[in-house]
């Protein structure tokens, strides 16, 4: 995943839309020339039952399990954003 500096001038170039941005020199080379943007990390109601994040240095992760659908409004079909820049979950 893209760091949060991978977003901002010079590493990243703003696109049509301020959420979209053009990885032009990114921390790792890996995502040099994607499209990061935050509707990349979303997914329908009806899917999300566990989302989260791991990695191998540091040796990190973190989940977030969603029990239950009735605090949702919208049917299964609306789509929420399910992590934002960097590691952060929502």
């Amino acid at each position: 995943m893209p760091q949060p500096d991978d977003r901002l001038p010079p590493r990243g170039q703003v696109l049509a839309y301020p959420e979209a941005v053009l990885l032009v020199n990114p921390i790792k080379e890996q995502f040099k020339g994607e499209v990061d943007d935050k509707y990349q990390y979303s997914d329908e109601s009806q899917d999300i039952r566990v989302h989260g994040w791991i990695c191998k240095d540091p040796p990190t992760g973190f989940w977030q399990i969603t029990p239950s659908y009735e605090f949702r409004a919208g049917g299964p079909n609306k789509q929420f954003l399910t992590s934002h820049v960097g590691p952060s979950t929502l």
